[in-house]
């Protein structure tokens, strides 16, 4: 039987005869790197490491530059180490290029016996558990055999990169209701703008990290109504994962009332068209609706664009132009038997 075990000194015999199976390549998912053998040799330190690597785990656990919290396990059949998987909470840019969420190593001498694709389903269900959907998985492009491995567990290709597949993988992961704290999707990091930046923006000053042309004046019209501190209602910057640029602003024109948020939206222009506000909509609308809320926006007659992204997400425009007078905006409220795109 195949497990998924966080790492632990009680299996660091097999745990060493696995890397001694790996001779000096890449152990992906396992955060091991060749030059850490002579240190780890040592039990204190090797124990030390083990508890950083459950650390990880942590949302609050201070990580070198680059490193997000991961679920780092080690893939045991028997009572022994035979590879290893880590799940990825959130994406950087470099890992939407090439390591994605799940990155998993399965020792060479026991390929080949469904190993790869018992752990990498264990870990999609850690995942979900997570509240990540859907995930990204990657391998090289001649590495047929993971690529085997990943199609079979419900991988859909995207596109290749620089030699790299990049398979997502859907979960069937419940949102998380909306707080305070980012907002994750297949194309971007929703992120609570702070007080600091608020005044920044309004200031006109820019920060690295910021797409041109950000903040929009609509976007400043957001952070001018916004609370003195960061909460659930707050405007969040839409930070583009390929890039790391903020390159919008989405948000609530206040808290519920009775039940119902209404919903604002803008992207500059250069992020426009690609399907961004799409992916991003969805993910705010998800989270919204699994705190109970009723979701409305409204928007400008001609705004066209804006008609179709909400119309495909399950809205249906409330009045017709001659209800509302000339120039007024129109109301748009989603339905209720209709799923976002990441639904379950």
């Amino acid at each position: 039987m195949i497990e998924l075990v966080r790492p632990t000194v009680d299996l660091s015999d097999s745990w060493w005869e696995m890397v001694d199976d790996f001779a000096d390549t890449t152990i992906h998912g396992s955060s091991y790197r060749s030059g850490d053998r002579e240190l780890l040799r040592d039990r204190d330190a090797f124990e030390e490491w083990v508890d950083w690597l459950g650390r990880m785990e942590r949302s609050d656990e201070a990580l070198p530059q680059g490193r997000v919290p991961s679920s780092n396990r080690w893939v045991v059949r028997d009572g022994r180490v035979v590879g290893t998987i880590a799940v990825r909470h959130a994406l950087t840019p470099s890992l939407v290029a090439e390591g994605g969420h799940i990155g998993y190593a399965v020792s060479p001498a026991v390929r080949r016996q469904g190993i790869a694709r018992a752990a990498l389903g264990l870990a999609l269900r850690l995942a979900a558990s997570r509240g990540i959907d859907p995930v990204l998985v990657t391998c090289d492009a001649t590495n047929t055999a993971s690529a085997r491995t990943i199609t079979s567990s419900g991988g859909v290709l995207e596109d290749e990169r620089e030699g790299v597949l990049r398979h997502w993988v859907r979960t069937g992961a419940p949102a998380q209701p909306i707080g305070p704290g980012p907002i994750e999707t297949r194309e971007a990091r929703l992120v609570p703008v702070t007080s600091e930046e608020a005044a920044a923006m309004r200031a006109g000053e820019t920060r690295e990290g910021w797409a041109e042309g950000y903040p929009r004046e609509d976007d400043l019209d957001a952070v001018g109504m916004m609370p003195s501190g960061p909460d659930a209602w707050t405007p969040r910057h839409i930070v583009r994962r390929s890039d790391g640029l903020a390159v919008g602003s989405i948000g609530c024109f206040g808290p519920p009332d009775e039940g119902v948020v209404e919903i604002g939206y803008g992207l500059v222009e250069q992020a426009r068209g690609g399907g961004l506000m799409t992916d991003v909509l969805s993910g705010m609308v998800r989270s919204l609706e699994a705190a109970g809320l009723t979701v409305v926006a409204h928007t400008e007659p001609a705004n066209v664009a804006s008609h179709r992204v909400l119309a495909r997400l399950g809205f249906e425009r409330a009045d017709e132009p001659a209800d509302a007078g000339a120039g007024a905006e129109w109301l748009w409220t989603r339905r209720s038997d209709v799923r976002c795109v990441g639904d379950a």
